[in-house]
């Protein structure tokens, strides 16, 4: 397995902290407004360049666990705007009425075919990028040429590493959050802890020098790096605070929120899942507010223009005929992270990068703590219930 090369540069500490989970309220979007009550399709095999992992069943259960691969990216205007800082997959297992949100990590070291025939390897968050840039990758296989390839190739690729067959992909920007935030007319969410972020950037405050000469730039660039650096130009950044508690979030306060990944409470990216979940609890609590077909419909139609995805119209309006009704739903989750199946190491060209701890390509041990989670998860549901 060759190590890429320099066409897609991977974004500096600083351009990190201007991505954010974007695509969060489509998991409940769509997969809690749509694909709870979708009819079963054929599932679609993973990526034939890596041994699979599981055998797929000749005739699909309909009532089988659905995965719908959810991927935030910076868009136009942004550095590194093909980038998805946030892929989850939304995994659906309507048997046990549950949600299950499984975060893969964008420095996840995965092998990419950027060339068709062989792979290369990559952090998980360049696939939809290489997918997506024909001019940079024209020997890709046909598969993921022209429109729609960084769908099919994410798809693929995260399939492949986890052994979960993808089913649809929903792929949304900055703007398309914004967009699908004032569509429900913002949401409540309740805050589970006090937090302060004093590094939030400014749109447009990327380069700001803060009223630094010439000469004082090139002594804190030439002494100092990272986050030290960054402290030197406070007025690219804002300052947020959350009290713990319900309130009420538009469009750009819930980005805030959600976005966030400065504070010394949870700030990293691993430690915002529980934020994360409350905003995805907040988001369900409101479209469970829209009674019947005549709001779920047209909402559901408006994010499909929002986004882009391999799901259609078609697929959402099918819902009520296999999985019911969206209340009796929970939300779960999965961390793929140091501390569970994953560890830190470096690339050949000095990146920090994620790999099982079994040892590298080994993804089947992804697989098989996804499997162990999910029955630790139906244990303890069938252990609320008992009680």
């Amino acid at each position: 397995m060759d190590t890429q090369d320099t066409t897609i540069r991977f974004e500096t500490a600083s351009v990190r902290r201007k991505k954010v989970m974007w695509s969060i309220v489509l998991i409940v979007v769509f997969c809690v407004i749509g694909i709870f009550v979708i009819r079963a399709i054929r599932m679609k095999t993973g990526l034939s360049l890596l041994a699979p992992i599981t055998t797929p069943t000749p005739t699909p259960d309909p009532m089988e666990p659905k995965n719908i691969l959810i991927l935030g990216y910076g868009g136009a205007g942004h550095e590194g705007g093909l980038l998805t800082d946030t892929m989850i997959i939304g995994r659906i297992v309507p048997k046990q009425k549950k949600v299950i949100l499984i975060s893969i990590p964008r420095d996840l070291w995965v092998p990419v075919e950027s060339k068709e025939g062989t792979t290369s390897a990559f952090k998980v968050n360049a696939v939809y990028a290489v997918g997506s840039d024909d001019r940079a990758y024209p020997d890709k296989s046909k598969k993921y040429q022209g429109n729609g390839g960084g769908i099919r190739m994410a798809e693929d690729v995260v399939g492949a590493v986890t052994g979960l067959p993808i089913s649809w992909s929903i792929a949304v920007d900055f703007s398309g959050f914004i967009k699908l935030m004032e569509k429900l007319g913002g949401i409540f969410v309740d805050v589970p802890f006090s937090f302060e972020d004093k590094q939030y950037p400014l749109e447009g405050k990327e380069n700001d020098t803060c009223g630094k000469s010439d000469d004082e730039l090139k002594a804190v660039t030439a002494t100092l790096s990272g986050e030290l650096l960054e402290e030197q130009f406070q007025c690219r950044y804002e300052t947020l605070k959350f009290e713990k508690g319900k309130q009420f979030m538009d469009g750009m306060t819930a980005l805030k929120f959600v976005r966030s990944r400065h504070s010394n409470i949870n700030g990293g990216d691993f430690g915002r899942s529980v934020r994360q979940q409350a905003f995805l609890l907040g988001v369900k609590n409101r479209l469970l507010s829209f009674s019947g077909a005549s709001k779920i419909i047209p909402l559901s139609k408006d994010a499909l223009g929002m986004v882009a995805s391999d799901i259609t119209l078609q697929d959402v309006t099918k819902m009520a005929q296999l999985y019911g009704s969206i209340s009796s739903y929970t939300l779960d989750s999965i961390q793929l992270t140091d501390e569970t199946v994953l560890t830190f190491s470096n690339s050949p060209d000095g990146q920090s990068i994620l790999v099982p701890k079994s040892g590298p390509d080994d993804w089947g041990s992804i697989l098989q703590y996804i499997n162990q989670q999910e029955k630790r998860i139906e244990e303890a549901s069938q252990s609320a219930v008992v009680q």
